[in-house]
């Protein structure tokens, strides 16, 4: 009966479930929250949901941002809030100012929305880049069913409630997917634009444009297709793209500048949250490996990982999500490494590679099975349905892990989620 409804009811009430669950585990954990440095002892939901990143969005909110870099009396910068993007705060600021309602209250409803639009445009994206890659509907909407369970259910989803920028990246970088999918190029290169305002996640932006113009570029030159205005115009409306997507890597950098009056301003806040006070590029991952598994094991077991997720990708078992989001899941991996630190705001920042869920359900023996079967589950799909509800059972169980050991904070200090 359930798989009769429309496909956006199924995923908003899935949404809606496993948001109540997360409140829940985090009204739970909050009984046992000690007086910290956003809230007094048992702060309940509501003010367990401000804690962490969330002040830095109320300050930002509520005051704005700073105009000058601080720094220790030996020159070390200090954290500020010009580490965090200008969007969502933004648009907390402009509910508050049309209603009235404080922070406390707009800021967590924001988020939530926010999250709801990016499940269903999530869906969408799968549904699209799926369908565009040969999938039959069977199958396409399997695997974008997947797709959004696995979101809604993973470990550090509990984020979507609270007053963090996460909801508006993941409905942004899924509308942005879905607009290169269906090649509206200068649709795509305005939510670029705007995700330059929302996250640092630019540049592998840029390198999925670049994947996704090249497969076109091919397949368009071994067609034997001839070249008039038509095929111009797309070429055009390309290359704004390409420069949207570039451009909106420096947006919020520049903002700093233009705020401060440092060019450098960025990225000297960025390195006051790196353990030496700096950004160094991949050598922490390195470090951090040797550090937990030994000299030569720990290098050793990264490059598997990461290799291995390179490989699945690349293989023919990742070729029903197509060229975009394959392309994503592999660019935000090693812009992950390249510029972030290993830290347990890791966890959090895997949120955005919410296409790799499809693989649970779709693959290319089951998309080919499906592929004329509109409506079905042709190709093996209760054994996946099966699998697809074991690792949906794991991630909330992790989900409660997560909560309780990084949202949860245990005095003077802890490791942030």
């Amino acid at each position: 009966m359930v798989r009769a409804w429309p496909w956006w009811v199924r995923v908003l009430l899935l949404y809606t479930a496993s948001r109540l669950f997360s409140a829940a585990v985090l009204d739970r954990v909050a009984r046992f929250q000690e007086p910290n440095p956003w809230t007094g002892p048992d702060p309940g939901l509501g003010g367990v949901l401000l804690m962490w990143d969330a002040a830095w969005y109320r300050e930002i909110a509520e005051r704005g941002y700073p105009d000058v870099v601080s720094r220790t009396p030996d020159g070390r910068p200090l954290q500020s809030a010009l580490a965090f993007y200008p969007l969502f705060p933004l648009l907390v600021r402009v509910v508050t100012a049309a209603t009235g309602v404080p922070f406390a209250v707009a800021g967590p409803l924001v988020a939530v929305l926010l999250g709801a639009g990016a499940a269903l445009v999530a869906h969408r994206a799968v549904h699209a880049a799926l369908s565009a890659a040969g999938a039959g509907e069977a199958a396409a909407g399997r695997g974008a069913w997947a797709a959004v369970v696995l979101l809604c259910t993973y470990p550090a989803s509990p984020v979507l409630l609270a007053p963090y920028s996460e909801g508006l990246a993941l409905l942004l970088l899924g509308a942005f997917l879905l607009q290169l999918v269906h090649r509206r190029y200068l649709a795509a290169a305005a939510l670029a634009l705007l995700l330059g305002l929302a996250r640092p996640v630019a540049a592998p932006l840029l390198a999925v444009v670049l994947a996704h113009v090249a497969v076109r570029a091919v397949r368009w030159w071994r067609a034997g297709r001839p070249w008039g205005r038509p095929q111009a115009a797309v070429a055009a409306r390309a290359a704004v793209l390409l420069l949207a997507s570039g451009a909106a890597g420096l947006l919020w950098p520049a903002g700093t500048w233009w705020l401060t009056g440092r060019h450098d301003a960025h990225l000297a806040t960025m390195a006051a949250w790196r353990g030496g006070g700096e950004v160094v590029l991949v050598q922490p991952w390195w470090d951090v490996s040797q550090y937990l598994l030994g000299e030569v094991a720990g290098p050793v077991a990264l490059l598997l990982v990461l290799g291995g997720h390179a490989a699945l990708l690349l293989s023919r078992r990742a070729a029903p999500l197509g060229p975009e989001l394959r392309a994503w899941c592999l660019a935000y991996v090693a812009y992950l490494v390249l510029v972030q630190d290993p830290f347990t705001n890791l966890v959090r920042y895997l949120l955005l590679l919410f296409p790799l869920g499809a693989l649970l359900e779709v693959g290319p023996g089951r998309a080919a099975a499906a592929s004329g079967a509109p409506g079905g589950s042709a190709g093996g799909g209760g054994q996946g349905v099966g699998v697809l509800a074991a690792v949906a059972c794991a991630s909330l169980f992790l989900q409660v892990l997560w909560v309780a050991s990084l949202w949860h904070f245990t005095p003077p200090a802890d490791w942030s989620p």
